[in-house]
């Protein structure tokens, strides 16, 4: 059993978050989605985690929902270039 922690998150917790945002069908795609409130730091932390970028967060203050952006994988410093 892997107990490592990373950005206060089990390996389980960031497979759970990073599956909410990334695209089924090509893990390395950019990524571009809205989350609630309650998900932004597992999804930030999944996705520093799984593609080595910083995504962007920002706040939809009309659906109180958080829109978060990354080049992803593939596009970003550790990707197939």
């Amino acid at each position: 059993m892997n107990t490592a922690i990373y950005e206060g998150f089990t390996q389980e917790e960031l497979k759970t978050a990073f599956d909410l945002v990334a695209d089924t069908r090509d893990w390395k795609a950019e990524i571009a989605a809205m989350v609630p409130g309650e998900w932004v730091l597992p999804v930030v932390a999944a996705i520093k985690f799984y593609t080595a970028t910083v995504p962007e967060v920002k706040l939809n203050t009309a659906t109180m929902s958080y829109y978060i952006t990354s080049e992803g994988y593939r596009r970003g410093p550790a990707g197939d270039h």
